[in-house]
């Protein structure tokens, strides 16, 4: 009896030792998931692909490979899941299948386009999931090329970094934190609140628009949006696609910064749009509203601790 309690004992052991080394696997697998999901929360603002459904990947190619300042190139973005197929079930957002923003180091150069721009979108794009637009580069430097699009699981975003050789050679960039500007006959008050952005904190981005000394409130939606907001770090490594909202409406937005329902015909002079900055920087605020059937860009800098 005694030998066989010993290797009961043994047994007890063994059973034990493996649901611990269980309970430990699992607790490490929670932990990462955990880590993935935190680092999920905080990049979502800056790249969205890492919310991207199913792992999807955005390839860039240029024609020609080499881009050169003041002539023309193609741009083709090939979006793919984990598997390498073709993504075809990309969703319309604010009337785009996908959204493109291109801006030049100094920030002086904005560009947002989309391939409806140079033409229908055919079904042999969709099931190629190959999508291209068409652009010149009007200066040597480096650019940031930036994608959002969505499928019917979420949104998804990616951007990348580019070279153009040539001339002429673009500035150095010069900040300006500006908070009264004129864009045109439109003078804009550009303020936040609270004033001291923290990064990782929510913070109301507010617009007061103004045309020859009167407040401008018959504002139209652009893109199914009161304002469409493209917000890139000084280094070009942080990038937030959002939308501005009527000021003193309920809000629509969801945590991606996109906003879905009616945008009324005409508001204003009052915009505000909710943002995450996702780490300490200076960062350029490109926006784009629309008064008269004209687009109107605007731009403003700002200082994140």
């Amino acid at each position: 009896m005694k030998k066989y309690g010993t290797v009961l004992y043994v047994v007890l052991v063994a059973l034990s030792a493996l649901l611990l080394m269980g309970q430990n696997t699992t607790c490490a697998d929670m932990g990462d998931m955990h880590d993935r999901q935190h680092h999920n929360d905080a990049g979502m603002h800056m790249n969205m692909k890492t919310m991207a459904p199913g792992n999807i990947t955005v390839n860039l190619e240029t024609r020609p490979v080499k881009l050169t300042a003041s002539l023309p190139a193609e741009i083709i973005f090939s979006i793919r899941d984990n598997k390498g197929k073709p993504v075809e079930d990309l969703a319309i957002t604010h009337e785009r299948l996908l959204h493109i923003v291109i801006v030049s180091r100094d920030f002086t150069t904005f560009a947002h386009i989309h391939p409806e721009d140079f033409g229908p979108i055919t079904l042999e794009m969709k099931k190629k999931a190959d999508y291209n637009v068409r652009y010149t580069f009007p200066m040597a430097g480096r650019y940031l090329i930036a994608i959002d699009s969505a499928v019917k699981d979420g949104h998804f975003s990616e951007h990348f970094s580019i070279e153009v050789s040539g001339g002429p050679q673009m500035g150095s960039l010069k900040e300006d934190f500006s908070t009264e500007k004129r864009f045109g006959d439109y003078a804009v008050t550009f303020f936040a609140s609270p004033a001291h952005i923290a990064a990782g904190k929510e913070t109301v981005l507010k617009y007061v628009i103004r045309k020859h000394g009167e407040p401008v409130k018959d504002l139209e939606p652009y893109l199914e949006a009161p304002m469409h907001l493209a917000i890139i770090k000084a280094d070009l490594k942080n990038f937030i696609h959002a939308h501005g909202e009527i000021s003193g409406e309920p809000s629509h937005h969801e945590p991606m910064g996109h906003i879905h329902g009616m945008v009324k015909e005409k508001f204003g002079p009052e915009i505000e749009a909710p943002v995450v900055f996702p780490v300490k920087g200076v960062y350029q605020v490109f926006s784009e509203i629309k008064h008269q059937g004209k687009v109107i860009p605007l731009s403003f800098m700002v200082k994140v601790n």
